[in-house]
């Protein structure tokens, strides 16, 4: 937990933009768990370099909310330690160089992917097409290495500027070595902004491609709050279909429930708990291993 002494120097320091006991269920794809006792939303580079200093002095650890798209938060909230919410203050996107063959957008953690597929479709801007309506906000899917149907947002990633404790730096993206649903920042590492180098395309590709990408979204994934995935794909395997296999379509625990159309989605009615969605992920791994011997990893973000 965190001490009463680090939660006074956390109010001295940092009283601009700390809120505490801020909920935290409608920032989150599930809509559902508690609040963040100490809520953080630095708007400047100013503001986050003292943020990152000061936890690095208190020792405190700290969570990057990003869109809230990938994450369940604990009924309990996040108690020990701190959220980070850069959605308010780092939303600029922007076309910082283009020809005739391909144009360089420079993109903040907190714009939201749709706003940048949203551009490059306006501008004609292609390569990012397969990541259309995938929620959440550029930094998040940067720090998983979000992606589908082959794709991932690296693809087209140029460079990234990264705040440390110690300040700024800029990484090309030959630094990192993303893996599956893992972007490779280190601990500690703060996305502000990732560079796109985009080709230019014909205006009604980028369109179609789009358009065929959300279709396939509409048809694989249920209606109401979820987050998507819940456990990674093993190796050379489907974790849908294990799931699948193993009877675990229609599985409930309270209001949570296992999604007819895709057996790796859970779903939250109104009401339901965190504690619900975390049973019911435990009895969907017991169900596979007990029939494929797979011990299937989660792929959302589990805090309190």
């Amino acid at each position: 937990m965190i001490s009463e002494e680090q939660k006074d120097e956390l109010r001295r320091h940092l009283a601009g933009f700390l809120i505490e006991e801020e909920p935290l269920a409608l920032k989150t794809a599930f809509k559902i768990g508690g609040a963040a006792a100490f809520y953080l939303q630095p708007e400047t580079l100013e503001d986050l370099e003292l943020t990152l200093r000061t936890l690095a002095e208190l020792e405190l650890q700290f969570v990057i909310l990003g869109g809230g798209c990938n994450i369940l938060v604990a009924d309990a909230g996040i108690r020990d330690q701190v959220v980070i919410d850069l959605g308010k203050g780092f939303r600029h996107l922007e076309v910082v160089g283009s020809d005739f063959w391909s144009a360089m957008l420079r993109v903040e953690c907190g714009v939201h992917i749709s706003q940048l597929i949203k551009l490059s479709e306006v501008e004609g801007y292609g390569g990012l097409e397969k990541l259309a309506g995938i929620p959440g906000t550029v930094g998040g899917a940067l720090a998983m290495n979000a992606g589908a149907y082959d794709a991932t947002i690296y693809d087209c990633l140029g460079a990234l500027q990264i705040m440390e404790k110690d300040g700024l730096v800029w990484r090309s993206a030959s630094h990192f070595k993303p893996s599956y649903r893992d972007g490779g920042l280190a601990p500690g590492q703060v996305l502000i902004a990732a560079y796109f180098l985009l080709e230019r395309r014909a205006h009604v590709e980028i369109t179609t491609e789009i358009a065929r990408i959300k279709d396939l979204r509409r048809q694989r994934l249920p209606r109401g709050a979820h987050a998507g995935s819940v456990f990674k794909n093993p190796a050379g395997d489907f974790a849908g279909r294990l799931l699948e296999e193993s009877g675990c379509k229609g599985m409930r625990c309270g209001g949570a429930y296992v999604s007819e159309e895709h057996a790796n989605v859970i779903v939250a009615d109104k009401g339901s708990r965190a504690d619900e969605v975390m049973a019911l992920m435990e009895s969907m791994q017991a169900r596979v291993c007990d029939r494929h011997g797979v011990n299937l990893e989660p792929e959302i973000k589990i805090y309190s």
